[in-house]
This record gives structure tokens, C-alpha cells and sequence, in this order.
């Protein structure tokens, strides 16, 4: 991971804290049930198995989401994004090798908000497809088989996450999350390398959602005067 990336993945929660702590508590929970939210993090990325993908570096993933909160404590989740490693190749002239993917996953999330606090605690599990890509540079895909095969392939996959947002009185949340994800990435029948091996990796990211209401309540029938209260009007 480069010195620069690294920094900001400090800095940026840090400063997401301090605002946190300087926020005013509230008194009840929020009003989330039947709201949608539309959001987006980043963070840092490592695969974490396979025999060709587990050597890499550290590098950026950013995703961009969307949950509707079925009750208080479920919401049903929507991702996608992009994030990369790095592999440092030690030939001289030739630039580093870097193994992409593309995740996009459908999930749902159980979460309890701590006390009467802001803090909702969560965790969450969903599928996916995952577009998985080799690259010798950042324009051009790598081969496997001498050649035959463009190392870019789409396989399905499973994550589990757990993590903790912090929503605040006006329909605007923080959250930070780790996150890992199991891809059956294996397809011998066509390469012979990186594609002859799942993989798996993990992520920490922080992120940023807005709630909004996506049915608006139907208005309350119009209550029936009593008797009494007509007699009265009609008398003046």
C-alpha cells in the first residue's frame, strides 16, 4: 500500500470520529422503517487465498450502495464497485501485474441500535457475482494458455460482514465495515493460471448514506363529527 492511500485511511476516519463524538445524543431510535438509502465507501482491499492471488498488496476498493430497511432491525442490501492488489514484478521495463475485481452483491443486513444512542451495530451475509480480471497494465488484460485466454472471467461468491453505523437525526448515517468474500473463482478448463484456484479476500471501508422515503404514508380518513358537534354548528 502506497504511504498516500494509507494516510488517508487514517486521516478520513479519524476525522468522520470526531464528528461523531461532538454529535448531539438523540432520544429515541430513528424513524428508518420503509426508508430507502443510497450511499458510498472505500477503503482497502487484500486477497487473502489462491496461489497466484494471495501474494498481492493492499490497494483502494470503492462501492456504491443501496439498502431499504424492511423493519428496524432488517434491511435488505444492494453493492457494486471496483478495488485491486498490486503485484510487483521484478523484471526490469516490464510493470507491475494487478488482479481486479468487481463485486456485486445482494444481501441483508441485522442491526440494533445500542441503548438510545446513535450506534446501530450490524451484520450482514449475501451472494454475488464477482468479475475477476488479471492485467499487465492498467489498459490491457493479461493471457493464460499461451495466449489463447484473456484473463478476465465473471463466477459467483458468498461474503459475511460485520460493522457498526452511526445514524444521525437528520436521515444521514456513518459506517464502517470489514467484509470477506469467498469467491468459487476456479475454471481449469480454461486457464492454467489465476483461474485454476478460487480466491477470497476482505475489506475495511468507510462510507456515507443518505435515507430517504420511498412510499409516502397514505392520509388518515377524515374523522366522523359526533352528533352533538353538528347540532351545535347547525344551531349557529
Amino acid at each position: 500500500m502506497s504511504k498516500r492511500f494509507g494516510a488517508w485511511l487514517v486521516v478520513v476516519p479519524v476525522l468522520a470520529l470526531s464528528v461523531v463524538a461532538f454529535a448531539p445524543p438523540v432520544v429515541q431510535a430513528a424513524d428508518i422503517v420503509g426508508r430507502g438509502s443510497v450511499g458510498g465507501s472505500f477503503g482497502g482491499m487484500k486477497f487473502m487465498t489462491g496461489d497466484d492471488f494471495g501474494e498481492g498488496s493492499v490497494r483502494f476498493i470503492g462501492q456504491a450502495v443501496f439498502k431499504y430497511n424492511f423493519t428496524t432491525g432488517l434491511a435488505g442490501v444492494l453493492e457494486s464497485g471496483w478495488g485491486w492488489n498490486a503485484y510487483p514484478n521484478d523484471i526490469v521495463g516490464v510493470g507491475d501485474t494487478l488482479a481486479t475485481v468487481v463485486p456485486s452483491t445482494l444481501g441483508i443486513e441485522f442491526r440494533k441500535q445500542k441503548g438510545e444512542s446513535h450506534l446501530w451495530p450490524h451484520v450482514g451475509v449475501g451472494v454475488g457475482l464477482y468479475s475477476l480480471g488479471v492485467k499487465d497494465s492498467f489498459r490491457t488484460y493479461a493471457y493464460a494458455k499461451d495466449g489463447t485466454e484473456r484473463l478476465n472471467w465473471t463466477k459467483p461468491g458468498i461474503y459475511g460482514k460485520v460493522g457498526l453505523e452511526y445514524l444521525f437525526d437528520k436521515g444521514v448515517s456513518l459506517n464502517w465495515d470489514f467484509v470477506y468474500h469467498m469467491i468459487f473463482a476456479e475454471d481449469s478448463s480454461r486457464f492454467d493460471k489465476w483461474g485454476n484456484q478460487n480466491t477470497s479476500f476482505g475489506e475495511f471501508r468507510m462510507g456515507a448514506n443518505y435515507y430517504f422515503t420511498i412510499k409516502q404514508p397514505s392520509a388518515a380518513p377524515p374523522v366522523e363529527k359526533k352528533a352533538e358537534e353538528k347540532q351545535a354548528e347547525e344551531s349557529e
